[in-house]
């Protein structure tokens, strides 16, 4: 897994997050409806990086240890630094 996130990325992952506390889990159609297109390539990123992994229903989903990292950082809908 790689840990590196830029600061667009870590937007998509909180996004993501908060949909899923929310129980809506959000498929990559939604989430590019709500950040805009340019969410795309982020997503697929996410994907490859393994932060994000694809359930059923194209639903997307925190990587175990993307919980464990959001979880650390604290509530998923603050903004870190």
């Amino acid at each position: 897994m790689d840990f590196t996130l830029t600061a667009a990325e870590e937007t998509v992952v909180r996004h993501v997050a908060l949909r899923l506390r929310a129980g809506v889990p959000p498929s990559d159609d939604d989430v590019a409806d709500e950040l805009g297109d340019e969410a795309r390539p982020l997503l697929q990123s996410l994907l490859d990086k393994g932060w994000l992994v694809v359930g059923e229903g194209r639903t997307l989903a925190l990587s175990t240890i993307a919980r464990a990292v959001v979880a650390d950082r604290g509530d998923a809908g603050e903004p870190q630094g």
